[in-house]
């Protein structure tokens, strides 16, 4: 079902819109946020209204006090069983109800599936792409999520943003096989929509015959052409701000377009004066010039890896410089998990993103608080326990490191990689314990189904005792 816009809507829901925005230009936000879900209910595919809405949400809920979020569960949570039991049989409903949670709860992960869900359901791909960019933003490492979100950009066929998702997978699991294929199909896909395929059918046939190829030239490509597009959009955007120089919009965009160019000194300038003058209110521009700052990084250190490769002579300097920027990347991004635990000290999320970031660099008794704390995290809990094995490891406490894993093991019923690692981890607990007989039981579990894992072989088999003289 196609996407509505200002001038095919309801008039109805035109009007509870113009009302919204009204609201929203005086910061009245609970009648912004009841005008465009009056608004949403009429008019159900209407993004531009649904956007306005989750940031009016995102910056309400910023506001609330301590006591009001106490009680933010017991009032979705009844909401929330509705919803889900709405979503195959209503779903116009369904979506209903979960912006209803959204409204007081905006990071909550099941009524942003629900959403998702329901707007699938209903035939609404574009709804569902923007429900999911929210989610993915919220949980950047949730795959099950970022699979879907690829799945649903191609559903409407924007194949560079689904190949951008799919080489986001593949960097948090480069053996993921389902992301391997979803890039090549996005690659593809995207070749065809281009036209230059579907022109020559015969070259489009030569060109299956070595996929892998033809992949590797269409991605240069990409990059010379995204490279172009980027400098011309720059171009249009300094344009248009010449003649509307106090457009917020314009100016964050040309912030975003100078980042991904790569000039990120350019992109932090602008930004942070946005940022500046709306006092610090915005979390999702705090996070974007969190990321630009952490790039900018990563960028000065792949650079250096390059000289390092191409000039082993320097190596002690180029390893030196490389130690070092390292070293500011980790620090920085402490500093910004801290930050963001200090603002929402109730969201566990970012709670165990600061526990790792805090193993990552040797602080284990702080890791471990914040660890302690992430696994009331449904989403985390098996990985914060996994981490707090190894953290109560590195201390010296093994007896805490093995109920870490053991806590873990029982809630995983399939054998995936999680699980072995985690059997792994209290196999080798129980061997730093002295405990032989417990340690080749875990090592077994693993061999049972995957026996060349790690080196479980060589841990279960054991040599004959010598015979006697």
């Amino acid at each position: 079902m196609p996407e509505k816009n200002d001038d095919n809507i309801n008039r109805t829901a035109r009007e509870f819109y113009q009302k919204g925005l009204a609201a929203l230009e005086r910061n009245n936000l609970d009648y912004t946020i009841e005008m465009f879900l009056q608004c949403l209910a009429i008019e159900p595919n209407f993004l531009k209204a649904r956007n306005y809405l989750r940031a009016a949400q995102m910056k309400r809920a910023e506001s609330a006090g301590g006591f009001k979020r106490m009680l933010i569960s017991a009032k979705t949570s009844p909401l929330l069983t509705k919803a889900k039991l709405a979503v195959s049989k209503n779903p116009a409903e369904a979506m209903v109800l979960a912006e209803q949670i959204l409204s007081e709860d905006p990071k909550n992960g099941q009524a942003l599936t629900i959403l998702a869900e329901a707007a699938e359901t209903a035939g609404y791909p574009e709804t569902t792409v923007q429900t999911l960019e929210h989610v993915t933003k919220l949980s950047p490492r949730d795959t099950k999520s970022l699979h879907w979100l690829a799945r649903s950009y191609g559903a409407v066929e924007r194949w560079d943003m689904a190949r951008d998702v799919y080489e986001k997978l593949l960097q948090i699991n480069p053996s993921d096989f389902d992301a391997q294929k979803g890039i090549k199909d996005a690659t593809a896909h995207g070749a065809m929509q281009s036209g230059g395929w579907e022109e020559n059918p015969q070259s489009f046939r030569d060109v299956l015959k070595d996929k892998d190829e033809s992949i590797a030239l269409e991605q240069q490509s990409r990059v010379v052409r995204a490279a172009d597009m980027t400098e011309n959009l720059i171009r249009d955007t300094l344009d248009k701000l010449s003649r509307d120089k106090d457009n917020r919009v314009l100016q964050r965009e040309l912030g975003r377009l100078y980042a991904q160019k790569g000039e990120f000194d350019k992109a932090l300038e602008i930004l942070e004066t946005i940022y500046a003058a709306e006092a610090g209110s915005d979390p999702s521009l705090e996070k974007e010039l969190a990321d630009i700052k952490a790039k900018r990084i990563q960028t000065a250190i792949d650079k250096l890896k390059e000289q390092l490769a191409a000039h082993p002579e320097n190596a002690a300097a180029l390893q030196k410089d490389i130690a070092s920027l390292e070293q500011e990347h980790a620090l920085l991004q402490v500093k910004q998990a801290e930050e963001l635990v200090e603002r929402y000290p109730n969201d566990l999320t970012y709670r165990y993103d600061l526990g790792v970031l805090y193993m990552n660099v040797g602080n284990i008794e702080e890791a471990i608080k914040q660890l302690q704390k992430a696994v009331g995290q449904p989403q985390k809990r098996i990985a914060a326990l996994n981490y707090l094995g190894q953290c109560f490891s590195k201390v010296g406490l093994h007896d805490f490191a093995v109920d870490q894993y053991a806590k873990a093991i029982e809630e995983l019923p399939v054998m995936d990689n999680m699980k072995k690692d985690l059997l792994y981890n209290l196999g080798t607990e129980y061997e730093i314990l002295g405990d032989q007989e417990n340690a080749v039981a875990e090592f077994k579990k693993i061999a049972a189904v995957d026996f060349g894992y790690r080196d479980v072989k060589d841990k279960i088999i054991r040599r004959p005792p010598p015979k006697p003289a």
